[in-house]
């Protein structure tokens, strides 16, 4: 990934977006979410590499069940805060704090298999 092409891409979206806020406003939310999904792809496909080298290392340890659920609380994480700044985006504050509530119990729900074994290994070691 090149990082000065994803602040270029987010700097001129910035610009035709404030453009289009001028001229049609309506569109302006549309055009943000759009420009934010575009930078977020970008990220996530960059990461690729990163994500398949720490999942060999975690499979050589034992623990990839502990990353795959890492790594869905990131992808949950993500696609809340995304989701709650284009809310925040459109006027709705409300309900970009209930995006982040259902993000929140998301991931806890999530970790509840992991919190599970953890509380098992103590009781294994205390009795």
């Amino acid at each position: 990934m090149n990082v000065l092409a994803v602040c270029g891409f987010a700097v001129a979206s910035a610009m035709a977006i404030s453009l289009i806020r001028q001229l049609r406003p309506e569109l302006a939310s549309l055009a943000s979410a759009i420009a934010g999904v575009a930078l977020l792809v970008a990220v996530i496909d960059s990461l690729a590499p990163f994500i398949a080298y720490v999942k060999g290392i975690a499979a050589e340890q034992g623990i990839e069940s502990y990353f795959a659920v890492m790594l869905k609380a990131l992808a949950i994480s993500c696609a809340c805060r995304m989701s709650a700044d284009i809310c925040r985006d459109c006027g709705e504050a409300s309900l970009a704090s209930r995006v982040e509530l259902a993000g929140k119990a998301g991931i806890v729900l999530l970790s509840l298999p992991i919190i599970t074994s953890l509380l098992e290994l103590a009781k294994d070691m205390l009795g």
